[in-house]
């Protein structure tokens, strides 16, 4: 097991998440898919999901989307720093969208990622606030709550690549 070892956890669905291929990963990555079957299971399912991976850095990310060479690099270096850490990723700037200017207003505002952006943070930090919190129309509003109140997170990283068509949390 390595120390620098980041895990990247697909969120969405069994039905979402099926016809999803494999990730090329390098030797201190994992690639973990979170088949959950509804929103109550979704914490228990990614408590035990964060438990068992083996990363120190972990990664949620939505379906279809994957951190570029570079920022995959770095969230290596995060990882072998012995800090707690959290972050998210920009949004891409290549899909203009009314929608996506008003997640990107939202986002300066509360300084909350939304579910496309994704978010990381140390696996210590986690646990350490008591996990996920609630579930809120933005998926990401509790947790980000909850990181707050230790730590400031990192500024963000470059956007996530979009592998096809983004599958939306339900």
């Amino acid at each position: 097991m390595s120390q620098e070892l980041v895990s990247y956890i697909v969120l969405g669905s069994s039905k979402h998440l099926a016809d999803k291929k494999a990730i090329k990963t390098d030797s201190y990555e994992e690639f973990l898919k979170l088949n959950f079957k509804n929103i109550d299971s979704f914490i228990k399912d990614l408590d035990i999901k964060i438990a068992e991976s083996k990363g120190e850095i972990v990664v949620l990310l939505p379906p279809s989307s994957i951190p570029n060479k570079q920022t995959r690099l770095k969230l290596q270096k995060v990882a072998s720093m012995p800090f707690p850490s959290w972050g998210w990723f920009k949004f891409n700037k290549f899909r203009k969208n009314i929608g996506q200017d008003f997640k990107k207003v939202i986002t300066k505002l509360r300084s909350t990622p939304d579910f496309e952006q994704g978010i990381y943070f140390t696996k210590n930090l986690y646990f350490s606030i008591g996990g996920f919190g609630k579930i809120e129309k933005n998926i990401f509003s509790e947790i980000s709550r909850r990181l707050y109140s230790r730590l400031d997170p990192q500024k963000p990283l470059p956007a996530l690549i979009i592998r096809s068509k983004n599958i939306k949390f339900e």
